[in-house]
């Protein structure tokens, strides 16, 4: 009797099991070539990276800290960093992450940046809080002004669209689709602020995971751009718009289709 007991509790505890685990891994999935969790993607996306409105490198750590606030965000952890350039976070520029760390996330590592290695590139506690840095904020709640985008295939528009965008804005949209695959991208609208060599509101291209190297065009004004086909399976968008005049911001698509020889 006590036999079957036992054989009883055992097959129960493998069936509790077994649901357990199934609940859990039902939000795990296959997609863009990532297995991944779903929600923690979600959490990943959140991150992204800022410079100040005067150029690369010119926040102190305080100052990085009330740029991310300003947002609705806060510092970026490390791990929420790293879980970002798991799928395809790159961006080569040195920013202020939590409790006073800098350092950037390589997919990629290239002759500019990345020192050979792939991962976080950390440069550690920074003793004195008055260096200069970009910064990498977290907020998972707000991914109306950039992120990192895995979809095949997505919508991209300017912030608040169809409304005119806000002053004083600096978006950066990371693409990353499956390797053996290329971006199209085409324009659906199209109004920035126009001025001579686009320096005051804009929207810049590059053909590669940042805005270092690849560049591919800056468009303001109100003329569609042309379609833009990627060398290769990621592309970076930067939208940058000053302390006046703003205008009726922009819409694009995206399509990931198979290499085109």
């Amino acid at each position: 009797m006590y036999a079957t007991r036992d054989v009883g509790m055992l097959l129960f505890g493998l069936i509790w099991t077994a649901c357990f685990v199934l609940e859990e891994t039902q939000a795990w999935g296959y997609k863009n070539g990532i297995l991944h969790n779903s929600i923690w993607l979600e959490q990943a996306a959140g991150v992204y990276h800022r410079e100040s409105r005067k150029g690369r490198y010119q926040l102190t750590y305080l100052e990085a800290k009330a740029v991310c606030r300003f947002e609705g965000g806060k510092l970026a952890t490390y791990d929420q960093l790293e879980a970002a350039r798991q799928i395809g976070f790159h961006v080569c520029a040195a920013g202020w992450f939590d409790r006073g760390r800098v350092g950037y996330p390589i997919v990629k590592s290239g002759s500019n940046c990345g020192f050979g290695k792939v991962g976080i590139i950390d440069y550690g506690y920074r003793l004195n809080k008055s260096e200069r840095w970009d910064v990498y904020c977290y907020n998972p709640t707000a991914k109306e002004c950039g992120g990192v985008l895995t979809d095949q295939q997505r919508i991209i528009q300017s912030p608040r669209y169809p409304e005119e965008y806000e002053d004083e804005q600096i978006c950066y949209w990371h693409i990353r689709v499956r390797y053996g695959q290329q971006i199209r991208l085409r324009f659906l609208e199209f109004d920035v602020e126009e001025d001579t060599g686009c320096l005051a509101d804009y929207l810049e291209i590059y053909d590669s995971y940042d805005d270092i190297s690849g560049f591919a065009g800056r468009f303001c004004g109100d003329e569609l751009p042309e379609d833009l086909l990627s060398t290769g399976n990621v592309m970076t968008l930067k939208f940058l718009s000053d302390s006046s005049v703003t205008a009726g911001g922009f819409q694009l698509e995206y399509l990931a289709i198979d290499f085109i020889d």
